[in-house]
């Protein structure tokens, strides 16, 4: 047996840059992995695709707590990393890399329906799980071309780090570690659908009332390295955007009021990530929002909170 981790990610900039001929939307964003994790688990089964959901609802130091919605998260092929073991089992048959069967155990702390990868980073960590097993011997590019036909995220998740997303997401530039800057992540319990909040977000750019956040700039920083200055989280902070949070931000003031509270308790900046509902605080000193999340779980029943860094 292996254990692969599936990190969940966040939007540092998101921002809807068109709208291609097939329907899809094209973006530009500054995807960014958090230490918050799934625990893929892969081991030889008796045949097929085993897939089995468990939920860790805290961690050492009670760092993740709240309702995680992991009720909604199916065994069958309806969940993406179950399609993602069949496209790598199919990939394998088809290179004659032969193997037997496989039985998958997801220990989810990412929460579902949040706007942070949860499903495409545990295809990520299936795809490089089994591969991992099996010694089939695909490549990182081979692994991704497979990922983005289950998902635009899911290349991302399977590199990580921190990068420059273009196209559907599918268009990624690596790029510099902003440090291990410390996070809260905030995920209210209510639904977004992202068609709606496609809807929402085309209608306000027709109208000329979307702002589009300075995605170069951050890319600039970046490469600057500012990993390495103290005031980073400040830093990336200026350039935080999400287009989405404009128009879903007005529909579920929830969220914004989660944003608010994060800023008041000292964040240095806060974003929706994704079209929602997940928000997060970057902050210049862990104890501080660690010492928020306890703060805001009194305040906040049901929301789940979870204090950690980016990575």
């Amino acid at each position: 047996m292996i254990n692969i981790s599936a990190y969940a990610k966040i939007n540092l900039t998101l921002d809807v840059t068109g709208k291609l001929p097939n329907g899809y939307h094209e973006l530009r964003s500054v995807m960014q992995q958090t230490d918050l994790h799934d625990d893929v688990l892969i081991d030889e089964g008796s045949k097929g695709i085993e897939l089995e959901v468990m939920s860790e609802s805290e961690e050492d130091g009670n760092y993740l707590s709240g309702a995680l919605c992991h009720d909604m998260v199916p065994t069958d092929r309806r969940n993406i990393a179950y399609r993602a073991a069949e496209k790598i089992l199919e990939e394998a048959e088809r290179s004659g890399k032969s193997c037997g069967g496989v039985k998958i155990t997801l220990v989810k702390r990412i929460p579902a329906a949040a706007g942070m990868a949860g499903g495409s980073t545990d295809a990520a960590a299936v795809l490089t799980g089994i591969n991992r097993f099996y010694e089939m011997g695909f490549s990182e590019e081979e692994l991704c071309g497979m990922g983005v036909t289950l998902g635009a995220d899911v290349p991302f998740c399977i590199k990580g780090g921190t990068a420059l997303c273009e196209g559907i997401g599918e268009k990624m530039t690596s790029l510099p570690s902003p440090g291990r800057i410390p996070v809260l992540i905030a995920k209210p319990a209510i639904a977004v659908s992202t068609a709606e909040a496609y809807s929402l977000l085309d209608d306000a750019d027709a109208r000329g009332e979307l702002i589009h956040p300075d995605t170069d700039g951050l890319v600039r920083l970046l490469r600057d390295g500012v990993g390495e200055d103290s005031d980073a989280a400040s830093k990336i902070s200026g350039f935080l955007g999400n287009g989405f949070y404009q128009v879903i931000g007005v529909l579920y003031p929830e969220i914004r009021d989660l944003c608010g509270e994060m800023i008041k308790g000292g964040a240095e900046g806060s974003l929706m990530s994704g079209s929602g509902p997940s928000v997060f605080g970057l902050f210049k000193d862990k104890t501080v929002a660690y010492s928020l999340k306890k703060e805001m779980e009194v305040r906040y029943p049901g929301v789940f909170f979870y204090s950690g860094n980016l990575i």
